[in-house]
């Protein structure tokens, strides 16, 4: 259904709460591609241990390259930018999928 783009900087105990609530609160299936910077604080060994895309710079490369780098990997027509400490609430994605389609 969408392509979500999440920026991150070492900022991995909020994105696993924000991944946790699209996979519990959505009813649609979705990518779900952060792009990394930096990285050190775990953020890249929690993606591979739950199989999720991802970009990643060394550096911190900004918010505007950065999602760049992980829309070119988006599969969906959508792509919805988020940020890290986002939680999405239950059915978020059927209402926004109606405004869409409206």
């Amino acid at each position: 259904m969408f392509s979500i783009i999440i920026p991150t900087f070492n900022n991995v105990k909020y994105l696993k709460k924000c991944v946790e609530s699209i996979k519990k609160n959505s009813s649609f299936n979705h990518q779900i591609i952060p792009h990394v910077n930096e990285g050190s604080d775990g953020t890249i060994n929690f993606l591979e241990d739950n199989n999720l895309e991802y970009t990643h710079t060394s550096y911190n490369s900004g918010i505007c390259f950065g999602m760049n780098m992980a829309a070119k990997k988006s599969k969906y027509a959508y792509i919805l930018y988020a940020h890290d400490d986002f939680y999405f609430c239950p059915n978020w994605d059927v209402v926004l999928k109606n405004e869409v389609d409206k």
